[in-house]
Formats: C-alpha cells, structure tokens, sequence
C-alpha cells in the first residue's frame, strides 16, 4: 500500500537527530503528517523539516525539554492547534548519565527519570484524551528494558525497565477506546551519541548473533509497521530489534 499513513499525524519527540530523524523520515515517506521536538539544534530541526515536506506532507519542529515533564500537555496543544488531530505518538527522547549505586548523583537519577520516564507519562498522558479509536502510541525502549547491564547502568537500565512496563500497562488501559501501545527495544544502534567504533563497540557488536550494530532505519521500520495498517491487532507487545542481543 502506498503512503498507509495517509492523513494520520505523528508526533516523535527527539526528532532531529539519530533513531528519532530516521522515525520522521520514515513516518513522511508513509505519508503522515510529522510533528517532532528537538532540544537544542534548531537548525538541524529546520533542515529536517524542509527534508521531509519534500514528500508532500506538513512538517513543524517544535523546541521541547523532557526535563520539564509539566510541559508536555503545552506541547499536545500545539500539534493540535496546528494539525488538528493526533493518530501517532513515538515517545523517542531519551538520556543516558552512567553511574554505579553509591556514586551515582542524585541529580543524574533525576535528569534520567524526568525525561525517560516522567515526559513519557505526562506526554502520552496528554495525547490519549485527544486521540481517537485506532490511534498508536509506540514508546521506544532499549534491550535494557529486559534485563540488566554491566556496571554504570542501573539508573537507565530502571527507566526503561519503566518505559516497557508503561507500554504493557497502558495497552491494558487503552484497549477499549481503540488505542494501540507498544514498545520497539532497540540493541545497539550506529549513532553519533553511540558510533560502531571502539572497545565499547567491539563488546556491544559481539553481545548480538549479527555481529553488527543496527542502522536508526532498520528501527524506523519497526515503528513504521507498528504504526500501519498491518498491526492492527498488536498491543501490549515489546518488538526487540537488536541483532539478536536478547536471543
């Protein structure tokens, strides 16, 4: 089918860059009308923005920072006022601040909890009460969300053990009103906040059955599908897209 998301109006948050401007991408080519954040670079926003109105849908990039969860029902509003409708959220901002239990700052648990987890619920919060039958909320996790890592890992490890456990919960809410919710667990992916190189690549790339790191794409995919006409029957589900690092 082509353009599936025809008339449908996706809002990504960290959208200008990475996994989250590779799901813009891929969310305009099927069509739908992108709305997406960014948190400081307005003008890679804009360049995305005039990237993808090229497919002859309408784009905005809206500044936004997780970290001021209060924020997000402010954020729905204008997609609203100037879309007039919402059928997709792609809950993709995230942080990562490494620390072990005892060292970690209490700061740095706070930063990572507000914008992993608090504007996720306060976001999707927002949305659901404007989106009608047979609207999608696709929150991206981490294989993280399943299992532990090494060290330094814990504080982000517990957001997105949140983000999966919202994802499973909120189908359970949602379903009777025609809402989908679902999770896509990304392994490691070839990013600038990540890049296929060095020691920590070497381990990550041997951790999965492929042997690689994925590509922001190969994730857009996934959301892609979820977010189709094909997944209609899809909820509550996780979707591991990680080379086999959970296999």
């Amino acid at each position: 089918m082509r353009n599936p998301l025809r008339g449908k109006t996706a809002l990504v948050t960290g959208g200008s860059r990475g996994i989250g401007a590779a799901i813009v991408r891929r969310m305009a080519k099927e069509g739908a009308d992108v709305a997406f954040t960014y948190s400081k670079s307005a003008k890679a926003a804009a360049v995305l923005v005039k990237e993808v109105s090229a497919y002859g849908i309408k784009a905005k990039a809206y500044r936004a920072d997780g970290a001021v969860p209060k924020s997000m029902p402010g954020l729905v509003g204008n997609v609203l006022k100037d879309f007039g409708r919402l059928d997709i959220l792609v809950n993709n901002a995230g942080v990562f601040l490494g620390g072990r239990i005892g060292e970690i700052k209490a700061a740095d648990y706070g930063r990572v909890m507000r914008i992993n987890v608090e504007a996720v619920f306060a976001l999707t919060n927002a949305a659901v009460r404007k989106m009608k039958p047979g609207g999608r909320i696709i929150n991206i996790s981490s294989v993280l969300g399943e299992r532990a890592a090494g060290p330094d890992m814990g504080v982000y490890n517990a957001s997105k053990f949140a983000v999966t456990g919202f994802s499973r919960s909120w189908a359970k809410d949602l379903g009777s009103q025609g809402i989908l919710v679902n999770a896509v667990q990304p392994g490691p992916i070839d990013t600038e906040l990540n890049p296929e190189s060095g020691e920590s690549a070497d381990y990550q790339k041997a951790r999965t059955s492929l042997g690689r790191f994925g590509r922001p794409e190969e994730i857009a995919g996934a959301v892609a599908f979820l977010a189709g006409p094909d997944a209609t029957y899809i909820t509550g589900a996780t979707l591991n897209v990680d080379g086999g690092w959970n296999a």
